[in-house]
This record gives structure tokens, C-alpha cells and sequence, in this order.
């Protein structure tokens, strides 16, 4: 659905459809169209492995997951907060680090999928069979395993329109209207571009971190590495 994909922001980043990593036509008309994005200046998620300290910003998450995206940009904010609330100024070792999503929504799972797989994952995460994606289950657990503790970030379901998830299924099967269209691109514009400035607490309320005993291991479904 490429109608009127017009956004009037002081231009800072055009996304290039090569760059794309998993697009689905939208960085294709934005370049058809020659628009371009304003992307909010904020800290990125800074995680370690073997070492190396990763820095993703969001500009690099939405890259990687082919254009600018409200899944994206919730999943983002939630990794901030949640991070933050379990290792505060420290920045976390991946393999410290256990995350569960109860939104099967191809944002979110392509930002969780560039911060503890990163971008040469062999292929992308997929949602269990069953699992439908809604303002109420933008919801997300980070547990750290070095002190068993765990917080679970919700979003406030009336940050997202009740009618935008409707929406995004006649997108998918192209039965959207002109003027649903218009409806779903505001939506999905005002959420970019306003999720970033928002504070934690307007997002996502005041989750209190919390103790934990586990027993087993806690590995992905499937491998998800590249060889």
C-alpha cells in the first residue's frame, strides 16, 4: 500500500531499498517518492558479546528491518526501559540476558532478532502458531540470569489506536480503502515519531523489577545463527 506516503520532516535519513534487509515495499516507495525520514536522536541498546560492545541505535533497527516502523519503535523503547530497570548504567552481556514477547507482530520480532541474534542471522524469528498481534500484548520480559531477576514492560494498549490492528490485516490482504489508508499511515506516523520522545513511564507505566527461581534451560525454539 503505497498511497500518499508523503511525511513533511526536516530530512535527516533516506532509506535506500538496497540497503533493505527485510522490506516489504515501503522503503521502495519512499524512495519512489523521494521522502524522506526524520529519526529521533536517541540512546541506542548497547549489549556485549565475546567482548565487543554493539551499539544499535534506532535508525539501525529500522534499517534492518527494511523501513520505519511502529513495531519497531515500540520493541525499541521496551528493550530501553527494560534494560535499564535490570542493569542500570551497566551494559549487559547477551548471554546474561533472556527475553520473552508475548506480540508476534514482524517489528517487534526483527528488533529482538537484531539484539540478541544480530544482523547475520540465518533467518528470521517466527510466532509460535496462534499468536495475534494487539494493543494489549505489546509485552515484554527481560530476565537477567546472574541475579534472577526479571521485569515485564507493557505498553499502554491506548498508545495504539483500537482500530489500527484491523487495519494492518486488510493491509495485508490489500483490502484497505484510500481513506483507511490515510487513517493507518497517520496512525503508524504519529507512533514513529512520538514514541521516542515519550518517557518510559508515559509508554510503559512503573514495572518493578523482581526476583526469580528457574529451573531448566532457557534456549530459542529454533537456531536462528548463521554458520
Amino acid at each position: 500500500m503505497c498511497k500518499k506516503l508523503w511525511i513533511s520532516l526536516t530530512a535527516l535519513l533516506l532509506f535506500a531499498p538496497a540497503s533493505s534487509v527485510f522490506a516489504d515495499g515501503c522503503s521502495e516507495c519512499h524512495a519512489e517518492k523521494g521522502v524522506r525520514e526524520s529519526i529521533a536522536s536517541i540512546a541506542p541498546i548497547k549489549i556485549n558479546e565475546n567482548g565487543v560492545t554493539h551499539s544499535i541505535t534506532l535508525s539501525d533497527a529500522f534499517r534492518f528491518h527494511g523501513h520505519s516502523c511502529p513495531g519497531v519503535t515500540t520493541a525499541f523503547r521496551a528493550l530501553q526501559y527494560g534494560i535499564f530497570l535490570l542493569f542500570g548504567e551497566e551494559i549487559p552481556e547477551k548471554k546474561d540476558l533472556v527475553i520473552f514477547s508475548e506480540t508476534p507482530a514482524r517489528g517487534s520480532l526483527d528488533m529482538l532478532d537484531l539484539v540478541m541474534i544480530g544482523e547475520k542471522g540465518a533467518k528470521r524469528t517466527t510466532a509460535p502458531e496462534g499468536m495475534k498481534a494487539s494493543r494489549e500484548n505489546f509485552s515484554y520480559t527481560l530476565y537477567r540470569k546472574s541475579t534472577g531477576t526479571a521485569v515485564d514492560i507493557q505498553l499502554i494498549p491506548a498508545h495504539y489506536p483500537k482500530d489500527f490492528f484491523e487495519l494492518k490485516r486488510k493491509q495485508s490482504t490489500q483490502k484497505l480503502s484510500s481513506e483507511e489508508w490515510d487513517r493507518l499511515h497517520n496512525y503508524m506516523k504519529t507512533i514513529i515519531l512520538t514514541f521516542p520522545q515519550k518517557s518510559f513511564e508515559s509508554l510503559f507505566g512503573n514495572p518493578k523489577p523482581y526476583k526469580t527461581i528457574t529451573w531448566g534451560s532457557l534456549l530459542p525454539a529454533h537456531d536462528n545463527t548463521s554458520e
